[in-house]
């Protein structure tokens, strides 16, 4: 029996080496050309840990630190490798909680680091811009039943819950991107990413009720309303696009958008306008789309204006990838006005 178990331990030795070694030469990389390391020996995606650090404000999910450090400038890079962290840098305008938000990540290899660029000085560019952010990720397809690993994002702490009849508008000014590899560009790659089979969207979540209490509640509120700015993949699509259809089209600042409906596993209503075409810069005021619903409201499924919002995020929902890929938010505004 210990013979066995020393060769079963020589045999797993061999791939985890693989992969550390891989992830070190990225680190490598990224070091050499200045930019904060992606992972570390104590901290590689799916571990779940940290590579030491001193951590974030740990409001929606428990974990460890994060490896951080200072330039001359006084812009810190941390990054939180952790299945779930909340980071909440502080801010002298709009507050906000980013999350890893991994779940089910069991293969040791699969894994996601989010990485979180925050000024000392507690200003940005204006009072609700959000923290430069990105989000390196690869994890194998999963079953039907699971296909999604993880939602990174960014979620805003203020001013929710409110009722959608004392808002006046939900600015939203927005860029990002999705490159191969660990590096951030402003440019997209679509046949790069077509080429390591890349799954995933880039979405807002947002959650309303006719009670203020559970629509900031994102498994019991009664109303998910989505906005897909871009999906790679075949396996990525909106609840609703095999049954109903396109039920509905609006076309927001030039932006064309595409609504679907559906229920999902909570037997939730979730309403999503996806975009006719990926859509990597976006300004616009979302709650015109909000108001589409309400406006429109031709079955007792369709939200109503005296309902709640309580909850508003942003990320992406990573399904798989055969090789690592790397979301990027480097420009990012939300005022939600009332």
């Amino acid at each position: 029996m210990a013979f066995r178990w020393i060769v079963n331990a020589g045999l797993v030795a061999i791939p985890v080496g693989t992969t550390l070694g891989v992830l070190f030469g990225i680190d490598a990389q990224r070091q050499a050309s200045g930019e904060p390391p992606l992972f570390t020996p104590t901290s590689t995606p799916g571990s779940g840990g940290s590579s030491g650090g001193s951590g974030g404000g740990d409001s929606t999910g428990g974990g460890g630190g994060s490896s951080g450090s200072v330039s001359d400038n006084g812009i810190v890079n941390s990054q939180y490798c952790q299945l779930s962290y909340g980071v909440s840098p502080p801010s002298k305008g709009e507050n906000y909680t980013l999350n890893p938000n991994q779940w089910g990540v069991e293969d040791g290899v699969s894994g996601l680091c989010l990485n979180v660029t925050t000024f000392n000085n507690e200003t940005y560019p204006t009072n609700t811009s959000a923290p430069a952010w990105s989000a390196t990720w690869k994890y194998a397809q999963g079953p039907e039943t699971q296909p999604v690993w993880a939602f990174p994002n960014i979620m805003v702490d203020d001013g929710l819950p409110v009722a959608l009849s004392d808002l006046s508008a939900i600015d939203f000014d927005l860029l990002w991107t999705y490159t191969v590899g660990n590096t951030t560009s402003t440019s997209m790659d679509t046949s790069a990413l077509d080429g390591v089979s890349l799954n995933a969207n880039v979405a807002i979540d947002m959650f309303l009720d006719a009670n203020a209490t559970k629509s900031s509640n994102s498994s019991g509120a009664e109303y998910e309303i989505m906005v897909w700015f871009g999906r790679f993949g075949d396996s990525t699509y909106t609840i609703g696009n095999t049954t109903l259809g396109v039920i509905d089209t609006y076309n927001l600042n030039g932006t064309e958008f595409d609504l679907y409906y559906g229920k999902n596993g909570n037997d939730q209503n979730v309403f999503t306008w996806l975009t006719a075409e990926t859509t990597s810069r976006f300004t616009g005021d979302l709650l015109k789309l909000i108001t589409e619903l309400t406006m429109n409201n031709t079955a007792d499924y369709y939200p109503s204006g005296t309902d709640y919002l309580g909850y508003f995020s942003f990320g992406s929902e990573a399904y798989f990838a055969d090789d690592y890929v790397t979301f990027n938010v480097p420009e990012l505004s939300i005022d939600i006005q009332s």
